[in-house]
C-alpha cells in the first residue's frame, strides 16, 4: 500500500507515507476484489448508467448508491495494490460519471419529478464520497479541477432545495425511511467538500445538518452526547445509516473543533460496543437494526441478521475513532469484525443465492434476468443457520442484471483494515494489526521498515525486525489485544505496557529484533442474563413528517441461555456440520484446571478441498471427539448449517 501521509489537527494516530506488502488474509482479500469485482468494466458502466436511466424514483430504490460505494472500496484497495490496470479502470469510470451531470449540476438516480424523497440524498452522498476518494489519489491536476467543479455543482443544487429556510425541504423529510437518517448521512461528504474548497456555504450546510439532529423529531447527536441511552433506544434503530451519520459528525468536529461533538461520537462508539456488538464483531440480530444484540444474540431469529453493510461501516467507524482517540479497544473491534463477520462474507466458492430467483423470477416475473455474480454474502447466522440466504439491498438494473448494497460496500472493509495496520503518532510507530510481510513508512523524514513473520491469527507468535538506514529516536507501540491475558515481549529494549500497547522507547539503528507472544488459550462467552427489552422496528415507508417509532417489547426465553461461544485469539470458533457434528446438536467440553481441553490440528488435517484458518479438536466429558473451525471459514458452501453459538448446558 502506498499511502500519502496526512494528519488532522485532532487525531492521535494518523496515516504516514507508507508502502505495505503482505501475504496474509488481507492481501488475499485485495486480490479477490480486484479479480471478482473491480476489473469488470461492464459493472462500472452499468452503475453509471443508473444516473442516466433515473429509475430509482419509480420504486424508491437505491441503485444510485452502488457506484460510490464500489469506488470508495476500490480506491482503498488501489492504495494497497498500486495496480495500474485498476487505476485505469477507475479513471475511466470517473470520466463516465462526470458526463452525467445535468446543465445545473444536478446528479441523481431519481428523476426531477421524484427527487428529494426516499433514498435520493443517500445515493447522492455516495456519488460525492466516491468522487472525493478518487480525488485523493488522482495525480492529474486538470482532472481534479473538473472533479471539484462536479462536486460543487452536485452540492450547490442540493442546497437550493434542502435547508432550514421556509421554502426548502427539511433534510430529515427528504426521505420516507428511518426518520431521514439516511439523508442526514450526507454530512460526511459535505464536510469533506468544505475541506477541499474552504467555501463557507458548505460548512454552513453541514452545521444545518448537525443542528437538525440527524433524525426527524429525534436528535441522535444530543442523545449520544448525553449518553443516557444506548443507540438501540434512540427511537430510530437502522444501524448502518446511523453509524454513517456519526462518521459525518467526526468530520464536522475535525473542522470545527467543537469538543461536544467529539464526546458524542466517542460515546456513540463505546455505547454500540457495549450494547450491540456480537461475538463475530457486527450488529443487529433483528434484521439490520440496533436491537441490543449483545444481549439478544442467542435468540434464534428466522429473518436476516448481522448485515455486511453494518460490519463494514462499523469497521470504518472504529478506524475513525482509533485515529481520533488512540484507544486500543477500537483496533480490537476492527480485528474482531475483520477475521470473523467480514471474511466470512466473501463468496470464494462462487455460490448462488436462491433468493434472487425467488424475488425476481417467481415474484416479480422479471422476463430478462441476467445472471450476476455477487462476490459477497449479505447476512451471517449466529445460532444454527446457513449463509447465502438473502441478498441485501437487491435492485434490478435496466439491463436485466442485479446488484446488492452489501456487495457494493464490501471492499471498503479490507481497505480500511489495511490502511490502519501500521500508523504513526507524535511519539513514533503504531502497530495495530499483525500481517505477515513488510511495511515501510517515514517518521520525521526518515524511513523505517518493519518486517513481520507470523502465522497470525492461527498462531500467537509474531517475530518483527525493525530496520533503519540511519539512527532514529522514537517509540514503537505494539497493540496487545484485550483478550491476551498473558503476553510476552522479547526485545533488547525495555518496554512498558501502557493503554493496551507494549511501548518500546529508544534509538533504532540497523536491524532490531522483537518477538511478541500472545495468549492463544480458548476463551468462553456465555449469554448475558436479561428479562424484557424494547426495540424499534418497522420504520420503513413512514409518511413524510411522521416520527412515531414502532416499539416492540421482546422477552427473554430460558432456552436462549443454553449456549456457549468459544474464541481463540481474534477468531470466533464455529460448528460446521461437515465436520461430523450437527451445528444444532448439544455440545459439551472437557474442562481441566479451568481450561477447555483441545488440540489445534495440523494443516494437513483440515478437510481436503476445504480451506479454513484453523481447525481445533475438542473432547466432550463423555469422550466424544468433535471439531470446530474459525467462523469465517464455516459454511462457505452456503448449504451447510453452522453456528457461532453452540447449544450447551455446562457450567464452564
Amino acid at each position: 500500500m502506498c499511502v500519502k501521509g496526512y494528519k488532522t489537527n485532532q487525531d492521535v494516530f494518523y496515516f504516514a507515507q507508507s508502502e505495505k506488502e503482505y501475504t496474509g488474509c488481507a492481501s488475499e482479500g485485495v486480490s479477490f476484489f480486484e479479480r471478482e469485482q473491480f476489473f469488470d468494466v461492464t459493472l462500472w458502466k452499468s452503475f453509471v448508467q443508473q444516473f442516466r436511466d433515473q429509475l430509482d424514483g419509480e420504486n424508491q430504490g437505491w441503485r444510485g448508491e452502488y457506484w460510490g460505494k464500489i469506488m470508495r472500496g476500490a480506491v482503498m484497495v488501489y492504495e494497497y495494490s498500486q495496480n495500474q490496470e485498476l487505476f485505469k479502470i477507475l479513471t475511466e469510470t470517473v470520466e463516465d460519471m462526470l458526463s452525467v451531470a445535468e446543465y445545473d449540476g444536478r446528479v441523481s438516480s431519481f428523476s426531477r419529478e421524484t427527487e428529494f424523497d426516499a433514498w435520493d440524498l443517500w445515493c447522492r452522498k455516495y456519488v460525492l464520497l466516491g468522487m472525493e476518494y478518487y480525488y485523493e489519489i488522482c495525480p492529474d491536476e486538470k482532472l481534479k479541477k473538473r472533479i471539484l467543479y462536479f462536486l460543487c455543482g452536485c452540492v450547490d443544487y442540493i442546497i437550493k432545495f434542502i435547508g432550514k429556510e421556509s421554502w426548502k425541504k427539511r433534510i430529515t423529510l427528504a426521505s420516507r425511511s428511518w426518520l431521514g437518517i439516511n439523508s442526514s448521512s450526507i454530512l460526511e461528504p459535505i464536510v469533506k467538500l468544505y475541506t477541499l474548497t474552504d467555501d463557507i456555504a458548505y460548512l454552513d450546510f453541514a452545521t444545518y445538518i448537525v443542528e437538525n439532529g440527524g433524525a426527524e423529531g429525534i436528535n441522535i447527536f444530543e442523545l449520544a452526547y448525553e449518553n443516557l441511552l444506548y443507540p438501540y433506544q434512540y427511537g430510530v434503530s437502522k444501524a448502518y445509516e446511523m453509524i454513517s451519520c456519526f462518521e459525518g459528525l467526526i468530520e464536522y468536529y475535525e473542522v470545527t473543533g467543537i469538543e461536544k461533538y467529539k464526546t458524542a461520537a466517542v460515546n456513540f462508539g463505546k455505547a454500540v460496543l457495549k450494547s450491540d456488538v456480537s461475538v463475530i464483531g457486527t450488529c443487529g440480530c433483528t434484521h439490520e437494526l440496533f436491537d441490543h444484540s449483545k444481549n439478544r444474540q442467542t435468540a434464534h431469529y428466522e429473518g436476516i441478521m448481522q448485515e455486511t453493510c453494518v460490519t463494514v461501516t462499523w469497521m470504518k467507524y472504529c478506524g475513525r475513532l482509533l485515529r481520533l482517540t488512540g484507544d486500543r479497544i477500537f483496533a480490537d473491534c476492527m480485528e474482531q469484525s475483520f477475521y470473523n463477520a467480514y471474511l466470512g462474507t466473501l463468496n470464494t466458492e462462487h455460490r448462488d443465492c436462491p433468493y434472487i430467483r425467488e424475488k425476481f423470477v417467481e415474484r416479480l416475473k422479471a422476463p430478462h434476468l441476467k445472471y450476476t455474480f455477487l462476490p459477497v454474502d449479505s447476512y451471517s447466522p449466529l445460532t444454527s443457520g446457513k449463509r447465502g440466504q438473502k441478498v441485501g439491498g437487491t435492485q434490478m438494473l435496466g439491463d436485466g442484471s442485479y446488484y446488492g448494497c452489501c456487495t457494493a460496500i464490501a471492499a471498503a472493509g479490507v481497505g480500511t483494515y489495511l490502511k490502519h495496520s501500521v500508523m504513526i503518532s507524535d511519539r513514533g510507530i503504531v502497530i495495530n494489526f499483525f500481517e505477515n510481510g513488510t511495511a515501510s513508512l517515514f517518521y520525521c523524514g526518515k524511513k523505517i521498515t518493519l518486517k513481520m513473520e507470523t502465522a497470525y491469527p492461527m498462531d500467537g507468535k509474531i517475530r518483527m525486525t525493525v530496520h533503519t538506514d540511519e539512527p532514529i529516536s522514537c517509540a514503537l507501540m505494539i497493540r496487545v489485544p484485550h483478550w491476551s491475558a498473558q503476553t510476552a515481549v522479547i526485545s533488547d529494549k525495555d518496554y512498558v505496557l501502557r493503554d493496551g500497547f507494549a511501548v518500546l522507547e529508544g534509538i533504532w539503528n540497523g536491524d532490531s529484533k522483537i518477538e511478541l507472544n500472545l495468549d492463544m488459550r480458548i476463551r468462553t462467552v456465555k449469554p448475558i442474563q436479561w428479562d424484557t427489552d424494547v426495540i424499534y422496528t418497522n420504520m420503513n415507508d413512514l409518511k413524510p413528517g411522521s416520527h412515531v417509532a414502532t416499539a416492540m417489547q421482546v422477552r427473554h426465553r430460558d432456552e436462549d441461555d443454553r449456549y456457549i461461544s468459544l474464541s481463540r485469539g481474534p477468531l470466533t470458533l464455529a460448528a460446521d456440520s461437515r465436520m461430523g457434528k450437527d451445528a444444532a446438536s448439544m455440545f459439551s467440553f472437557r474442562n481441566e484446571n479451568g481450561n477447555i481441553v483441545h488440540r489445534v490440528c495440523d494443516v494437513n488435517e483440515i478437510v481436503p478441498g476445504k480451506t479454513s484458518l484453523i481447525k481445533c479438536e475438542f473432547y466432550s466429558e463423555s469422550g466424544e471427539i468433535f471439531y470446530l473451525i474459525d467462523y469465517a471459514s464455516a459454511g462457505r458452501d452456503w448449504k451447510t448449517e453452522i453456528a457461532a453459538w453452540l447449544p450447551n448446558e455446562q457450567d464452564i
